[in-house]
């Protein structure tokens, strides 16, 4: 079960890690479905705030966006440069 937000001038799916980690996180991740451009990003929560994908499906849009505030773009170096959008 998935979400999809706009985030960042882009359109974004929502979902889960397909495992979670052992030690009570959870990662919810974002793929850009508006461009293949750009790299996914993950964030990292407590499994408390999101236990499952009917957890993630009942956060509102806002809610979600602000997870992609606090997520990392993944499959770029980090030195690579950054522009904001």
């Amino acid at each position: 079960m998935s979400q999809t937000i706009r985030a960042a001038g882009d359109t974004w799916e929502v979902r889960l890690g397909e495992r979670p980690p052992a030690s009570g996180r959870q990662l919810v991740m974002f793929f850009c479905t508006s461009t293949s451009q750009r790299p996914y990003r993950v964030a990292d929560v407590s499994r408390d705030a999101v236990p499952d994908a009917d957890a993630l499906s009942r956060l509102r849009a806002r809610e979600l966006r602000a997870l992609f505030d606090t997520s990392l773009s993944m499959d770029v170096p980090r030195g690579y440069p950054t522009y904001d959008t």
